[in-house]
């Protein structure tokens, strides 16, 4: 999916580095989610029920400026 792509690489030269190794875990998981899925997470269409998948996609949102109330 072009538009998640275009997220996940924006976030992947700007905050990768950042990540504690925890955050990289929750990263690994998160990625192995449905593209749908990781998608409407990232836009604040919906808020994923893992607490773990929600905490990394916060820093994510953080990190590449998206504005959404959803996750927070």
């Amino acid at each position: 999916m072009r538009e998640l792509d275009l997220l996940l690489e924006k976030f992947l030269s700007s905050g990768l580095e950042l990540l504690e190794d925890d955050d990289l875990e929750r990263m690994e998981n998160l990625l192995i989610q449905p593209d749908q899925d990781i998608l409407a997470w990232l836009t604040g269409a919906t808020t994923p029920e893992d607490a773990n998948i929600r905490h990394i996609v916060i820093i994510l949102r953080n990190t590449i400026n998206l504005q959404s109330n959803a996750c927070d």
